[in-house]
């Protein structure tokens, strides 16, 4: 039978330390000062109250039989309950709130943790679908040219003028060419997204006919294309006609009636695409439907597979979207648009600036009374050993003494304070005999045993007049 725990928790450690220095705190009293601190760590750590909840009630119900049997006077309860509260009660509560608390954060970041993941999920999501259209985008590229390529093909083959192996070849390219579009169609289909709508318009729309949709359909959209036109890889022309789709949509749902402007300016090495939007007009209607929120992730990932970069965002009062694509780049490592996605998923820094700040605030509002408290008591209790310590006649000494000794004889024997000396002290000194000085003194030193007296001495100019115990 095991009569320990296999493993020992931090919660019976502290607990353990509080009885240990409770019970030496008996002999030691000054070691109560310290007996708050393994209290709250009880509370603070402890999985669960009882264990310390039955040892401290333990604790107070056998003080209580002692100072009953031991008939301690009422100031000693006092000075007990006191201590008491300030030493157990109160810092294991504090102790317990602070474990609450703790919990409480702690399911409140697996929360948000739990948010931020399902975050990334919906954003990784988006780029698989993103990487089924640019999959179609080259299905439709591709095929059209192996299309063409079969077709030439079939023409070579059934040319007369012709050898027979020359058209034998041509059939053999034939055939080649109408596998590969196969295959080409059986890849898309197996990457692209099972519920994922087919696309409305074609693959090889213009960008001119996207504007021009637009317009018809009551936006004010300007076109501007710099440098001319001029053709432009196939995956570079369906990120630029993306970008300014997905930014033409967005306008359309979230900034009605606003001036929208395209421009795309193409040189030798790149070609850049810039949408930008004012403030919505008042008034105007809004497009319908609440979209899926991934539509910049797709764009960041439409756009990082032809190795371009890509900024949207708030520009006054109005936003602006903007990419750069290379003419002849390659995909861009994820680790530099992760910071570009900053936007799109939750970061939790600022919220745990927030959190801490508030922590910090609450802490000093409900903390600063009780540290206070505790620190007034504790200078009480230093204040009061000091007292003791400096101010007590020993019973042997106060026996010696007679009415009628010499002053300075009586004086030479007695502790270097009084009671009442000091700015700590008692009060004034106590009245005796007209003509007389007078000064209290503690029979012990003991700060929380009660089974003392108090001796007042009092003097005239020249010798002892009286000395009196006085019982309390």
């Amino acid at each position: 039978m095991r009569l320990l725990p296999a493993r020992l928790r931090p919660g019976h450690t502290a607990l353990a330390c509080a009885a240990l220095v409770a019970l030496l705190a008996l002999q030691w009293p000054a070691l109560f000062l310290l007996l708050p601190v393994p209290v709250l760590l009880t509370g603070r750590l402890s999985e669960s109250p009882r264990a310390a909840a039955t040892v401290y009630a333990v604790g107070v119900g056998a003080g209580v039989v002692w100072l009953s049997a031991s008939g301690q006077p009422l100031g000693v309860w006092v000075t007990g309950g006191a201590l008491v509260l300030f030493a157990v009660p109160l810092p294991w509560l504090v102790g317990l709130y602070l474990r609450s608390a703790a919990a409480l954060e702690e399911a409140g970041w697996e929360r948000a943790r739990s948010l931020e993941s399902e975050a990334r999920l919906v954003a990784e999501r988006a780029r698989m679908r993103e990487r089924s259209r640019i999959a179609g985008d080259l299905h439709d590229a591709v095929g059209h040219e192996l299309s063409l390529l079969s077709l030439r093909a079939g023409a070579m083959e059934m040319a007369s003028d012709l050898s027979r192996e020359r058209r034998s070849e041509a059939a053999e390219l034939r055939e080649a060419a109408g596998r590969a579009a196969d295959r080409l169609a059986e890849a898309l289909r197996v990457l692209r997204a099972d519920e994922e709508a087919a696309p409305l318009r074609p693959s090889d729309d213009s960008l001119t006919a996207l504007v021009e949709r637009s317009r018809s359909s009551g936006m004010d959209v300007t076109l501007i294309q710099r440098e001319g036109t001029r053709n432009l890889p196939v995956m570079v022309d369906r990120a630029v006609y993306r970008v300014v789709q997905e930014a033409l949509t967005n306008a359309a749902r979230h900034a009605p009636g606003s001036a929208m402007e395209v421009a795309v300016e193409t040189t030798a090495d790149e070609v850049s695409v810039q949408v930008t939007g004012g403030a919505p007009r008042p008034g105007a209607p809004r497009a319908q439907g609440a979209g899926s929120g991934t539509g910049l992730v797709s764009l960041r990932e439409r756009v990082r597979h032809v190795g371009g970069t890509f900024r949207a965002g708030r520009d006054g009062a109005g936003w602006t979207v903007s990419a750069s694509l290379p003419l002849h780049g390659r995909p861009r490592a994820r680790t530099a648009e992760s910071q570009e996605e900053g936007g799109e998923t939750q970061r939790l820094d600022p919220h745990r600036r927030v959190r801490r700040r508030t922590a910090w605030a609450i802490a000093l509002i409900t903390g600063a009374p009780v540290v206070v408290a505790l620190l007034g008591y504790a200078l009480a209790l230093a204040i009061t050993v000091h007292q003791a310590a400096t101010a007590t006649l020993e019973p042997e000494v106060f026996e010696r003494l007679r009415p009628g000794q010499d002053r300075a004889e009586v004086e030479a024997m007695l502790p270097e304070r009084r009671l009442h000396d000091g700015p700590f002290g008692g009060g004034p000194p106590p009245r005796g005999p007209a003509g007389t000085e007078c000064g209290d003194y503690r029979s012990g030193s003991g700060i929380f045993d009660g089974d003392h007296d108090r001796y007042r001495l009092c003097f005239d100019s020249e010798e002892l007049v009286s000395a009196e115990v006085l019982t309390w």
